[in-house]
């Protein structure tokens, strides 16, 4: 099926419909994008022109000059599509060459000259319903005018109509042409003129044969009394109120002097009013059928409405408990007040996800989340639909349940907490992934309308979503399985041991979003005993991004195993990657130290640099002479500074990644500068694990956006080598 909601044309043509602020702006956009959004070639618009039988056609393109004056301007009754949806209400469907040759002859020739084979006419209607023209489109193909292709036609039809009602009612003046007397005496609807005091000045042909009597006799005379109905009537009063506001107005009403149905158009000028009556009787039936067919079409709509909510509420689901949990809030309330989904455990189906309408009942609904298993033994009708792969409906869902439960304390409580939350019609679908039926979903509307066969259909529909993305969840979940497993990998399995130095790391993933990320950390002993750390964060997550950390992990591990240090290291790194990896983009800092010495040599490609937390209680942000990051660094710098420091007892160092630091709407020095208070108030007395989580758990108290990595290092020199505390 072809939704609307993923057609581009529609959504241009609806914008433009949107912006416009005249008549010739509605017609210039369905010209722009109409016969696109149609699935066709050419659109335009053809308009009414009020108080006349003339038609006023707009954007002949496809025309030269002579032919498009030509059919610039046509009378209501000729026999063209647009005319005739005009005055029938009815869409006006062409479907081919030879269709138009039989149906309308007059239009042959002009078919030579464009090449539109086929079109459609659809009636424009204001929101009260009246018909201020149409739009026709045309093809160059024939067309076999499907359900879908219709509702389409429809829906531009609805949205053109309330553009056209929106800008002719500020620039109606623009449409109107001066009043002819010839026109207006062949006009086929009666017309009247009247005075601020409703004192008849013109009336036409038509409105004598209403009225019932002859021009001398109106002409002057009350309209009241020329209309022959005692009391007030629905003319007088609709009359009035145009008159005084200054406004059109359009209504029905019943004649009974003639015994007619007549709608009615009346509009105020400088002079009075003008009313046209137009005979109704004949088009009650086409309006029914009308009617009709714009319910089924705002069904349809609405149908498609549903299923795109739908859709895009599972987009990027990361877990199947994911799809269910967003399935759930996504039918309520648009299908039901309540609904559960069940999955199989085991020998019985298992509830996963449950929402209700109501905020004090869904928290009640959530209780029902992994209780109360139904055995595939049972009667449930979860399990009829599980097992059976129909859908199914029920006249009352609750009361069926409960009727079938046992006399257990388990299904006593289970049934009062369905009657609790509501009883009434149900619907239980079952929802596919292989082919085979993976979980069921079941719906009921509290005291509402049954489901009928448009609602199956539709769930049919959604649930052919779910499985997409049940697929795509399930896709998702062994790539960030691949890449968690990337990532542990790469991460040191123990952290190096010295007498002099102590180390602790952390890692957190982010809470918001589903992909493993690219920060990582890494500790060793060189050959010379020197300790090398290191801390990094490739852009990205998923497999490309622990791909990436691995690589560079390891090829940064040889050069420093290799002795090179620090910065010729990172240099190297630099011009493997823009070689192998032209694209990867990461920060890193690598830090050596000398254990015996406290000598430290550390160097930063992008990354924050380190925060040293003195004995004194005292900290400072190191932050060195900044260098470019991996990715531009090669481009930018063969090398990069190396910065040194010694480190005294009772020292400590804090490596780390910006998901410890940044927060979005936050300036990057304030994160840094809480991180330092962190450091200080953890630095006294903590064993250096526990203040490695404290850190953690104090600078990500809640959900964060991305992963976060802190390595700290603690510092003891030797006895006869430690400082007196400054004085």
């Amino acid at each position: 099926m072809i939704g609307l909601e993923a057609d581009e044309s529609v959504w241009k043509l609806a914008a433009g419909l949107a912006a416009a602020e005249t008549p010739v702006e509605v017609a210039e956009a369905l010209a722009r994008n109409g016969g696109e959004a149609a699935g066709g070639s050419f659109a335009n618009l053809a308009i009414v022109e009020p108080g006349t039988a003339r038609v006023r056609v707009v954007h002949l393109a496809l025309l030269d000059p002579d032919r498009a004056r030509q059919w610039s301007t046509l009378e209501l009754s000729d026999q063209v599509p647009s005319c005739e949806a005009i005055r029938t209400g009815l869409p006006v469907l062409v479907a081919s060459e030879q269709d138009l040759k039989e149906r309308y002859p007059r239009l042959v020739s002009l078919a030579e000259a464009t090449g539109l084979v086929a079109r459609a006419a659809i009636p424009l209607r204001s929101a009260g319903g009246s018909i201020l023209g149409a739009v026709v489109f045309g093809w160059m193909g024939a067309q076999a005018y499907t359900e879908t292709q219709l509702r389409r036609l429809d829906l531009i039809g609805q949205l053109s109509g309330l553009a056209l009602e929106r800008t002719s009612a500020r620039h109606g003046d623009r449409w109107q042409s001066e009043r002819l007397p010839n026109v207006l005496e062949t006009m086929p609807n009666a017309f009247v003129s009247v005075d601020t005091d409703f004192v008849i000045t013109y009336v036409n042909a038509q409105a004598q044969r209403v009225l019932g009597a002859p021009r001398e006799q109106l002409m002057g005379a009350c309209l009241w009394d020329a209309l022959g109905e005692s009391g007030d009537t629905g003319f007088e009063t609709q009359f009035r109120q145009s008159l005084q506001q200054g406004r059109s107005v359009v209504f029905e009403q019943y004649y009974a002097a003639r015994d007619t149905w007549f709608e009615v158009h009346a509009w105020p000028d400088h002079q009075g009013l003008n009313v046209s009556f137009v005979n109704i009787n004949e088009r009650q039936s086409s309006e029914r059928r009308a009617a009709e067919a714009l319910d089924d079409a705002t069904s349809a709509n609405a149908r498609l409405s549903f299923l795109t909510d739908v859709s895009s509420a599972l987009s990027g689901a990361p877990t199947r408990l994911a799809v269910f949990e967003r399935l759930a809030r996504a039918v309520i309330p648009a299908m039901a007040d309540w609904c559960t989904i069940v999955e199989p455990e085991g020998d019985a189906l298992l509830r996963v996800a449950a929402v209700h309408r109501e905020p004090a009942l869904d928290a009640l609904a959530q209780r029902l989340i992994g209780t109360y298993p139904h055995s595939f033994s049972g009667p449930s009708p979860g399990v009829v639909v599980f097992r059976s792969q129909e859908p199914l409906r029920t006249d009352r869902l609750v009361g069926g349940i409960v009727a079938d439960l046992d006399g257990s304390v388990a299904s006593a409580a289970y049934g009062r907490t369905l009657q609790l939350l509501g009883d009434g019609p149900g619907l239980i679908v079952p929802i596919f992934l292989d082919g085979e039926v993976t979980a069921v979903l079941t719906m009921t509307r509290v005291n509402g309308e049954p489901y009928s066969d448009a609602d199956v259909a539709t769930l049919r529909e959604a649930a052919i979503a779910v499985g997409v993305s049940l697929e795509g969840a399930r896709h998702i979940q062994s790539e960030r399985q691949t890449a968690a497993a990337l990532q542990a990998a790469a991460l040191p399995k123990a952290l190096p041991v010295s007498a002099r130095v102590q180390l602790a790391a952390g890692y957190r993933a982010a809470s918001e979003g589903s992909q493993v990320g690219g920060d990582w950390y890494d500790a060793f002993e060189l050959d010379d005993g020197r300790l090398t750390l290191v801390v990094g964060d490739a852009a990205g997550h998923g497999l490309e991004a622990a791909a990436l950390m691995a690589q560079m992990r390891n090829v940064l591990r040889a050069h420093l195993f290799a002795g090179l240090g620090p910065s010729e290291s990172l240099a190297r790194l630099c011009g493997l990657l823009a070689v192998q990896e032209p694209d990867a983009f990461a920060t890193i800092i690598c830090v050596e130290i000398d254990p015996g010495s406290g000598e430290t040599v550390w160097t930063s490609a992008g990354h924050p640099g380190p925060i040293l937390a003195r004995a004194d209680g005292t900290s400072v942000h190191l932050r060195g002479q900044a260098a470019p990051p991996i990715g531009w660094s090669f481009l930018l710098s063969p090398s990069h500074p190396e910065h040194r420091l010694i480190l005294e007892h009772g020292d400590r160092l804090l490596l780390f990644t910006d998901g410890l630091v940044e927060r979005r709407g936050v300036d990057l020095d304030i994160g840094i500068a809480n991180l330092m208070f962190v450091a200080e108030r953890t630095h006294r007395g903590a064993e250096i694990q526990g203040a490695c989580e404290a850190i953690l758990r104090d600078m990500l108290p809640g959900s964060h956006e991305d992963d976060a990595c802190l390595l700290v290092v603690d510092y003891k020199a030797a006895s006869d080598e430690r400082r007196p505390p400054p004085a």
